[in-house]
Parts: structure tokens; sequence; C-alpha cells
């Protein structure tokens, strides 16, 4: 599993919600991500997201990348990406 850490430089809410709608109808494959959060300040939102493994997200980026462009969503620094070590759900 790895985690994925992205900080925006200027996501709101509207385009989060936009984009998750677009992602759903472009087909994009989510199976494999496990837990998705968004959060900050509306206007620089960042998300943390688990992921089953770097090949699941690296094939969500083919539909990530084009649905932030659209939007105008851009990235703060590049996404971090890292293995997990320990995750609790409860």
């Amino acid at each position: 599993m790895i985690g994925v850490y992205i900080v925006t430089k200027n996501m709101t809410i509207e385009q989060h919600t936009k984009g998750r709608d677009r992602l759903r109808q472009a087909g994009a494959p989510e199976i494999a991500m496990k837990v998705h959060s968004c959060f900050g300040e509306d206007g620089q939102l960042q998300v943390f997201d688990v992921w089953e493994s770097q090949e699941a997200f690296d094939e969500f980026l083919t539909y990530l990348g084009p649905v932030m462009e659209e939007l105008g969503i851009e990235l703060a620094q590049p996404p971090a990406i890292m293995p997990m070590v320990d995750l609790v759900q409860q």
C-alpha cells in the first residue's frame, strides 16, 4: 500500500466536487483506492489517499491529470508518495 499526499495551490470545494463527479463519469478505476480524504481551507484544499499499489495509482493518474487541467486545479508541489507502514480504520 502507498499513501499519496497532494497539496494544491487553488482547489475549492466546488472544484473537488466537480472533479469527483467527472472522474466517476469517465470510469476512473477507484477500486484500488482504500481511503480518500480531502481537507483544508476552501481554495487551498489538500488530499490524502491510500492506494493498494503504485501501479493502481498510476493508472488513476491518467484520468486525474486531465480532470485537474480541465478544472484549473494546480499543484503547489509534486505529490508525495510513500509506502504505508500502518493503517487503522475504525
